[in-house]
């Protein structure tokens, strides 16, 4: 009920920590430590709201975070094809590599967990299958990439930053 009521109704605040949540494991301390955390950045402004969307950031698994920092590459509001997404993650080298799968598989099993935990929205399914077929994120899930980007641009920064950094 706290980390509810501390997202102070916003939508976006509740679906991320509700994906946070729902990735982690079941235990009161964890809870606690995320009510506490979204109790202190949450304030009704812009830059507590980016904190709160950086639990999600910071609870991915180190394989997943240079994706994630290229999708803050894209425009805003720009709707991205899944295929094509696939065809940039591979080309950046930015996929694990596992004998027993594809590198599509592998791709989309990534964006499904962006998508699980609410960081990417489907705009498009396929008929057939349910698939996603288009995506898109949210502009403060966008402008948390290009922070992360930022911060993190000695250590990890995908191609589609280069050009955007060496302008800054």
């Amino acid at each position: 009920m706290q980390i509810a009521e501390n997202c102070q109704g916003l939508p976006l605040a509740v679906v991320v920590i509700s994906g946070v949540l729902a990735k982690e494991t079941r235990s009161e301390e964890f809870w606690e430590k995320i009510a506490e955390k979204t109790g202190s950045y949450i304030v009704g402004d812009h830059g507590g709201m980016l904190e709160t969307l950086a639990l999600s950031y910071n609870h991915l698994p180190l394989h997943l975070r240079e994706c994630f920092l290229y999708l803050g590459g894209f425009p805003e509001d720009y709707m991205f094809q899944v295929r094509e997404l696939i065809w940039l993650w591979v080309a950046e080298g930015f996929i694990q590599d596992d004998e027993n799968r594809s590198l599509e598989d592998i791709v989309e099993d990534y964006l499904m967990d962006f998508i699980d935990i609410n960081l990417v929205n489907v705009t498009h399914r396929s008929k057939y299958d349910g698939a996603a077929k288009a995506c898109k994120i949210h502009d403060l899930v966008r402008e948390l990439c290009l922070e992360k980007a930022k911060e993190e641009k000695d250590n990890i920064v995908p191609s589609i930053f280069r050009c955007y950094y060496t302008t800054i």
